[in-house]
Order: structure tokens, then C-alpha cells, then sequence
């Protein structure tokens, strides 16, 4: 569902995002001011990876109609935009990334050529034969130069959930995919959960734990995305080591392709949760049972939250940032999500334990990147809105300076957080739709929230 500030639909509880534009401090720009010392990014050609998108969608026959040109961003479109005009039967489109590149393409199809790409339940590629032919083009000239300049910085993609529901068992070749279509709806910044339990084990067995002492913690494909919230563990499981491996060296793929466009992957960070075996390994570690959730029975439930100043809360949380920017490399930015109480109560509800949950999460990714934007679901407070009132929520908040912190409104088309929180109490955030629940394409919708509610916010 396209959106007047930016676009992005997803496939199971889909979330529509765009990023409110508020007051924002240095460390939202696209690129953060300064990397840890060693560390680099990759600089990619953007022209060539759209040229590439342009063949799978449209064809090599069509690919010589299209003249990318990369270009810088201007004062008055600081978050970027891009240019179309068709001449002399060729589509000229300029843009200042890759995602802005393949927005405009995306754009010239939908209102100068009348066609579109969706996914393939909506309709997939829809590009008639008469199209991009040469006496279309030749009357598209007459549409003169359109420019279309970005609202605002962020686009985000994805549910957390959406990994369990609909794309546990994807292959390469659904996730290119889906990567063309993010580009195309200017998407750039897209979850990017694959291979983390590959990456946990790597962590754990820094402290001594084998595969086998995993066993009941890491849930089965199709059930990950709760554990990693904390919800569960096991269920499912055991989780093949080989998925494991094909899910981290899908990720390489996948984080390569959303760099080469231009897009900033958002990372699962270390919530606090710790297998059972570490308790035993570590008897002086401070845990205690996560709250129960959806009735699930004790060896599913439960899973060890540590401490907030145990000092081994940082001290996981920094070594699998390090592991995972080991692995998949470093971006100009990075943006890591964690949620610690997604639909469970707190073991206590005072100011000073909640501040310490968040500043300990916070300070595991700052051990390992200074510069990291911890991304949180703001779905909590509103799943438990008896608990969560004001004074918890500012408590929980306060742990994270203004500024470093990002907060996603997940239901705001329907019961947004931002309006009875004073604008997250001053935290930047993104206004969410959830688009439609487990993959269920149906004509519904708050259409004057959907209208109104980003302008309001």
C-alpha cells in the first residue's frame, strides 16, 4: 500500500512504515559519522545492482530502455529523490541511491507506462507487451520531467513475527525477490533476522556451551521469531545445525544485495535471554524465569532473562554484535532490534529495574558499535497497556539516550502509542501499519487512520 511518505507493505502482520518526521539528531542520518576504529563498509554501484533488478523483472530485452545516473542529494531533498523523463525512446532516471534509483523505475511503470511489479498473490509482474514499446515511449515524452523527492529518511519492512509465518523455508531466489520488490517500493531499511541463531551459538560457545546444551533453547524454524523475543524456547526443536549454517550463508547473501542497493539492514541484537545450561555453567549468574506466555507448558516456557547488571548481560550482548559484524561485515550504520518484554510482564515494575533492562541491552551493542541505534517494537505497550502506563514506559525508555533509540509504533493505524506517550517522550520513532495478519489479503483497513495518522503523528 503505497503511502504519501514513503512505502512498506509486508506479508504476515504486514507493517506498513514510514518514518515520522520529526526533530531528528545526528545519528538518524543515512550514514552514522563514524565507524569503530578498523572497521569498514563496502562502497557498491548502485546503477549497476538496479541495471541488474531491471533484467530479472523486466527482461534483457528491456534493459537498454533504461539510463541509470547516480546522483548527489540537495539541500532541499535531504533524504534523497529521484528524476524521470523519457527522450528519444529511452527512460532516463536519476536518483541519489540505489533504493531511489529503483524507486524511480518503479515509478515510471506504475504512472507513465500504466503497469506494475507486486508480489505474485497481487498480481507479480505486469508489464504488457505494448508497454515499453517504441511508440509508447515516443508519447510518454510529453509527460516532460518529474521529480519526486523523499518525505523522510527510514522506510521500514517487516514484522518480526513475518520470519516465522511466511518465510522460514525461503531459498535465495524468493528472497531476490522480495529485495527487488523493497527496492522498488523504496524501502531501505529492512529487517534482517537470518542466520542469528548461527551467531548465538558462536556466542554461547565463547562461554563454554557445546551445540547440545542448545538444544531447548533455540525453537524450530517456523517458531524462531518467539524465541527470540523471549516467548518460548525449544518448541519445535531441536534446531538442525544444518539450517543453522544455510541460514547464515543466506544471510550473507541477502545483507550483500539490500548493501549493493542501498539499503541499511536492521539486525536482531541480545535481549537478555540465556539458555538453561548457562545457568548451570555460570551458577553465580543472576536469572530469572521470563513470565509465561500463551500457556505454554514449563519445557517450552520461561526461557532465563539475566539480570540487568549482571555483568554478563553486556558481555553477551557485545560479543555477538562482534561475532555478527564478523560474519556480515560492517554498514555505514547499525541499527539492531531487541525487545526483552514482548507480551510478558516484567519481573518487577520499579523505575530503577526497567531503565536498568534497557541501558543493559543498549550497552552490550555499544561495547561492540559505538555508534549503534538499538530499534525496539513499541506493540508492548499496547499488548499490556494495564502495566505499561506512563511512568513504566518513560522508565523503560530512560535507560537509552534520546536520540539512540528508535521506536517502531506497530499497530498506529489502529491503537497508535505515540499520541498518549507525548511522541514517545521525545525517543524518534516510525509509524506502523500492521497491513494485514498472517498473509491474509483482504479489503480492509482504517482508511481515514491510514489517511490522517502519519500526518498527525
Amino acid at each position: 500500500m503505497p503511502s504519501a511518505l514513503g512505502t512498506s507493505c509486508h506479508d504476515s502482520q504486514q507493517q506498513q512504515s514510514v518514518h515520522v518526521p520529526t526533530e531528528q539528531p545526528a545519528a538518524f542520518s543515512a550514514v552514522s559519522e563514524g565507524l569503530p576504529a578498523n572497521q569498514s563498509y563496502q562502497a557498491h554501484d548502485a546503477v549497476a545492482a538496479v541495471h541488474d533488478l531491471i533484467i530479472r523483472q523486466l527482461g534483457q530485452q528491456h534493459a537498454h530502455l533504461f539510463n541509470l545516473v547516480l546522483v548527489p542529494c540537495t539541500c532541499k531533498a535531504p533524504h534523497g529523490h529521484f528524476t524521470v523523463r523519457v527522450h528519444d525512446a529511452v527512460v532516463h532516471i536519476s536518483g541519489t541511491s540505489g533504493v531511489q534509483l529503483a524507486s524511480g523505475v518503479h515509478w515510471f511503470l506504475k504512472y507513465f507506462a500504466r503497469c506494475s511489479i507486486s508480489w505474485e498473490l497481487t498480481g507479480g509482474v505486469q508489464v504488457g507487451a505494448t508497454c515499453l514499446s517504441p511508440a509508447s515511449l515516443a508519447a510518454m515524452e510529453a509527460r516532460g520531467t518529474v521529480t519526486v523527492e523523499r518525505a523522510v529518511p527510514l522506510s521500514f519492512y517487516q514484522n518480526v513475527v513475518t520470519m516465522s509465518y511466511s518465510m522460514a523455508f525461503w531459498e535465495w531466489d524468493r528472497w531476490e525477490a522480495e529485495l527487488d520488490w523493497m527496492a522498488l517500493q523504496g524501502i531501505n531499511m529492512p529487517l534482517m533476522p537470518l542466520g542469528m541463531e548461527a551467531l548465538q551459538a558462536a556466542t554461547f560457545a565463547g562461554l563454554g556451551l557445546a551445540p547440545e546444551q542448545l538444544q531447548d533453547f533455540f525453537p524450530g524454524p517456523a517458531f524462531l521469531a518467539w524465541g527470540r523475543m523471549g516467548n518460548i524456547q525449544g518448541y519445535g526443536g531441536p534446531l538442525p545445525p544444518e539450517y543453522m549454517d544455510k541460514q547464515l550463508q543466506l544471510a550473507r547473501r541477502v545483507v550483500s544485495r539490500m548493501r549493493e542497493l542501498g539499503m541499511t539492514p536492521v539486525y536482531p541484537a541480545f535481549a537478555g535471554f540465556v539458555p538453561r545450561a548457562l545457568a548451570a555453567l555460570h551458577p553465580g549468574a543472576a536469572v530469572t524465569p521470563a513470565s509465561r506466555w500463551c500457556h505454554f507448558p514449563d519445557a517450552y516456557a520461561c526461557p532465563y532473562l539475566l539480570a540487568p547488571d549482571d555483568p554478563l548481560f553486556a558481555q553477551i550482548g557485545s560479543a555477538y554484535i562482534s561475532t555478527l559484524r564478523r560474519e556480515l561485515g560492517w554498514d555505514a550504520a547499525g541499527y539492531y532490534i531487541a525487545d526483552t518484554f514482548n507480551e510478558m510482564k516484567p519481573a518487577c515494575g520499579s523505575a530503577e529495574y526497567l531503565a536498568g533492562v534497557s541501558r543493559s541491552v543498549y550497552a552490550g551493542m555499544t561495547a561492540a558499535d559505538p555508534n549503534a541505534i538499538w530499534v525496539m517494537q513499541a506493540w508492548l505497550f499496547f499488548s499490556d497497556s494495564r502495566f505499561w502506563q506512563p511512568p513504566q514506559i518513560q522508565a523503560l525508555l530512560s535507560g537509552v539516550a534520546r536520540g539512540r533509540l528508535l521506536l517502531l509504533d506497530l499497530f498506529a493505524d489502529e491503537h497508535p502509542v505515540w499520541s498518549r506517550t507525548a511522541c514517545m517522550y521525545g525517543h524518534p520513532f516510525i509509524w506502523c501499519m500492521l497491513h494485514n495478519f498472517g498473509g491474509n489479503l483482504e479489503m480492509y483497513g482504517a482508511l481515514p487512520a491510514v489517511a490522517e495518522g502519519v500526518a498527525a503523528a
